[in-house]
C-alpha cells in the first residue's frame, strides 16, 4: 500500500525493492504510458488485489484500499463521459494522449478485471455489520450495479461478432439416394481468436514491440469469471 500506491490511491505499475532494506528504489511503468502515469490494468489489478486480499484476511485496511482504488478508477471513467463513445471501456491509460480522441486506444480487459474486483468489494461490504460498510463508504455507491455497467458497455463495444459456426452438411447422393453413412462435421471458424476485441497489452513507447487493440487472455478470462461469479452468488 504504502510503495506502489500514490496519495489519491492510483497505482504505479513497477516497484523496485532494494533486497537488502526492503525500500522502495525505482517506481516505474513498463507497459503504461509514462513511470507517473496511471495504467488502466494496473489500476484494476489493485481493486481485485486488495479486495481479494480481504477475503482472505478479513483484515478491514485492505477493503478499504480497494474501494478507494476503485473510486479513483470510477472517477477516471466519469470523467471520459462525453468524450467518447462507450467511456465505460478504459482507455488503455488514463493519462496518455489519444491521436484520435473521439476514437482513444481502449484496454477492455482493465475494465472486466475491474468488474470483478467491483463485485468482490460488492459482496465484502454486504457480509458486513451496515454500520461499518456505511463507514467504509463516504456516499453511495453500488458497486454491483458499476460493475454490471462496465461489462455491459464491454460487451456491446468489444465482444468480437465473428462466430465461429457449423457449415450446412453437403449430403451425397448415392443411386440416387441420400447417403446414410457418417459426414465430416465442419466448422467456419471465426476470423478473431479471442472473446472480446479492443485490449492493449503493451503501449508503452519503450516497448520493444507493442502490442494494442487485439484480443487478450485476461480479458477473455476475467470476462467468463465475471459470470461465474455471478452464477455462484445465484444473481443470473
Amino acid at each position: 500500500m504504502k510503495a506502489i500506491l500514490r496519495p489519491d490511491y492510483s497505482s504505479y505499475h513497477l516497484v523496485v525493492f532494494d533486497p537488502k532494506t526492503g525500500e522502495a528504489k525505482e517506481k516505474l511503468t513498463n507497459q503504461g504510458y509514462k513511470d507517473d502515469s496511471t495504467w488502466t490494468r494496473g489500476q484494476a489489478w489493485s481493486i481485485m488485489g486488495f479486495a481479494q486480499t480481504y477475503t482472505w484476511t478479513k483484515d478491514l485496511r485492505f477493503l478499504e484500499t480497494a474501494i478507494k482504488c476503485a473510486q479513483y478508477f470510477l472517477k477516471r471513467l466519469e470523467e471520459c463521459k462525453g468524450k467518447h463513445h462507450h467511456h465505460l471501456v478504459p482507455t488503455w491509460d488514463f493519462d496518455a494522449p489519444h491521436e484520435n480522441p473521439q476514437e482513444p486506444l481502449r484496454d477492455a480487459s482493465a475494465g472486466v478485471i475491474a468488474a470483478n474486483g467491483l463485485f468482490i468489494i460488492h459482496q465484502s461490504l454486504q457480509s458486513l455489520p451496515s454500520i461499518l460498510s456505511s463507514q467504509l463508504l463516504a456516499s453511495e455507491v453500488n458497486f454491483l450495479d458499476l460493475a454490471l455497467q462496465i461489462v455491459g458497455e464491454t460487451l456491446d463495444m468489444a465482444l468480437d461478432r465473428d462466430f465461429a459456426s457449423f457449415e450446412a452438411p453437403v449430403t451425397k447422393i448415392v443411386n440416387g439416394t441420400g447417403a446414410s453413412a457418417e459426414q465430416e462435421i465442419r466448422v467456419k471458424e471465426s476470423g478473431f481468436e479471442a472473446i472480446l476485441r479492443y485490449s492493449t497489452a503493451n503501449h508503452n513507447e519503450h516497448a520493444h514491440k507493442r502490442h494494442e487493440d487485439h484480443g487478450l487472455v485476461y480479458a477473455d478470462y476475467f470476462l467468463l469469471e465475471f459470470g461465474n461469479k455471478l452464477l455462484r452468488a445465484g444473481l443470473v
